[in-house]
């Protein structure tokens, strides 16, 4: 048999399935807006909040549409992600989830330690620079201050070490992304990170918020 076709069989889709996947969510990615509003404990914008147009009912992902970022981060945590993880993996929920928020925000479009466009030899920004693994990034805000050295999103390294990502005894509680490009929705599995208690999305187009406030309770 395949390794692709074990990894279908492995069980970690209906894992993700039965305890990421928001149930009766709806969803909609036709507006686009500037993000406002509060989630969890961070304030972001104005407090203006975008509205969010509202359609399909999510149960499983037979439900989504193709393209959705949620079907796309699952062959990613499936099949392209080299850690591989199984059902009893303790990060296999919160990396599929950061997963899922770098296919949803475009994180290769990101200015600072997105992930790498296969196939490009593009350089960023002036204060990034890409090491020889593609995988790590440096960046600092100006000439007098240290070289900072992060993990791009989606590369092999942990979660926990990705930019902008802070764990606490291997928990992701808090997420930094302001001032990078970041352009999509709001995921509503944003609000099945248990332990997260920050997120800092300021000055990025992403919509989306009105309709977390149901699944961000918990971290209210």
């Amino acid at each position: 048999m395949a390794p692709t076709m074990e990894r279908d069989l492995s069980g970690v889709r209906e894992f993700l399935e039965k305890n990421v996947l928001v149930r009766n969510a709806t969803y909609d990615n036709t507006e686009v807006g500037v993000v406002n509003g509060t989630i969890g404990n961070a304030t972001i914008g104005d407090g203006n909040s975008t509205p969010w147009n509202k359609s399909k009912s999510v149960t499983t992902f037979a439900d989504l549409k193709v393209g959705d970022p949620r079907l796309i981060a699952l062959d990613w945590i499936l099949h392209k992600d080299v850690k591989q993880l199984e059902v009893y993996d303790e990060n296999l929920s919160q990396r599929y989830i950061l997963g899922l928020l770098a296919m949803a925000w475009d994180s290769e479009s990101w200015d600072h330690c997105g992930a790498v466009v296969e196939n490009t030899t593009e350089v960023e920004e002036v204060d990034t620079t890409l090491s020889e693994d593609s995988g790590t990034c440096f960046l600092r805000d100006n000439e007098t201050d240290p070289v900072q050295t992060f993990q791009r999103w989606l590369s092999d390294a942990d979660e926990c070490d990705w930019f902008g990502v802070a764990c606490n005894d291997g928990h992701v509680i808090s997420i930094e992304l302001a001032q990078n490009n970041l352009i999509g929705e709001i995921v509503p599995e944003l609000g099945m990170l248990p332990f997260l208690q920050i997120i800092d999305l300021s000055s990025n187009c992403i919509y989306g918020v009105n309709n977390l406030s149901n699944q961000m309770s918990p971290l209210i």
